[in-house]
């Protein structure tokens, strides 16, 4: 397995920085995050100063692991350590007469990007958490009362899951999130009710596994997920070109006391080969989240756990 680490420079307008490949170098003219392979004597961190600094001429000051991903190449298997740069020392200069963008939100601004980009790239847009309503067990009161002091602390992006509703008491709930929720700039994704979302001007949906596999395009709204379990699933969020999966159930839940849990390595090897961003789901909290981006996940989707934290 080939380590290499890769760094993605996100300066204050939220931009993140795109070097292409020079002339004489492996898949050169592509695009891709700036980094190199991790030496014998070094951990990630080394490596990723030592890149930076022969590359751009920087120093990485504030900067920490993100999501690690595996590859496969022709000439072998590649493992991707991406780290988030924030604050670094000097000015970027092409040390390796690279050219440079600065890419925003929205489509590539440039092509070809080399393939293990690509998932990052769409990671980069979306929060490390998923939030999904728990209403049933919380009660009105309680509910509302910490989704809006959660959103108060920061934009959020929430799926509204209540199964046990009736379509219309569903419609008004899903009514009163986006009122509370839409001033932050909050995201919120109506799970399986394509056509609540659509009428209610919702940012998305969020499919269920069975609705995945009748899919034969995705939805038109601007967001569009899907709860996933197998390799199959995945692999149809892939084809749809939808927003990002979850993939459950990671650990062992209140919900499904019995059902075995996939583990972090099964989830691993499940996500490997995905274009698509993947949270990771089922048992999980805040102080899994270094877990998650470890095993490929662009972050964790939590139920119960995300409004007990919240409260406490």
């Amino acid at each position: 397995m080939i380590q290499v680490v890769a760094g993605i420079l996100l300066n204050s307008d939220g931009h993140f920085l795109l070097a292409k490949r020079p002339v004489g170098k492996i898949y050169e003219g592509y695009w891709e995050f700036p980094g190199g392979k991790v030496e014998s004597n070094e951990d990630g961190s080394g490596a990723l100063i030592r890149e930076l600094k022969e590359e751009l001429g920087i120093v990485p000051k504030r900067f920490k692991p993100w999501v690690r991903k595996t590859f496969h190449y022709p000439h072998g298997e590649v493992c991707i350590n991406f780290f988030k740069v924030r604050h670094w020392d000097g000015v970027v200069a092409p040390l390796e007469n690279q050219e440079f963008y600065w890419q925003g939100r929205g489509i590539p601004g440039v092509s070809p990007l080399l393939e293990p980009n690509i998932p990052i790239l769409k990671s980069l847009h979306f929060p490390d958490k998923y939030l999904i309503t728990n209403l049933a067990e919380m009660g009105e009161e309680s509910f509302f009362r910490q989704l809006s002091r959660s959103v108060e602390e920061q934009p959020q992006m929430i799926q509204v899951r209540e199964k046990h509703l009736s379509v219309s008491d569903l419609e008004k709930f899903v009514r009163k999130v986006i009122d509370i929720c839409r001033p932050s700039g909050s995201r919120i994704i109506v799970n399986e009710h394509i056509d609540i979302a659509e009428r209610l001007g919702a940012d998305g949906v969020h499919l269920t596994s069975a609705q995945l596999g009748t899919m034969t395009r995705r939805p038109e709204l601007p967001l569009c997920s899907a709860s996933c379990h197998t390799a199959d699933d995945l692999a149809r969020v892939d084809e749809l070109n939808l927003d990002f999966a979850v993939l459950s159930s990671v650990k062992v839940t209140q919900s499904h006391p019995n059902q075995i849990p996939l583990g972090w390595e099964t989830f691993r090897s499940l996500s490997a080969e995905i274009k698509t961003p993947i949270y990771a789901l089922g048992g999980l909290k805040d102080s899994d989240l270094k877990d998650a981006w470890y095993h490929g996940a662009v972050g964790i989707a939590m139920m119960r756990s995300a409004w007990q934290e919240i409260l406490f």
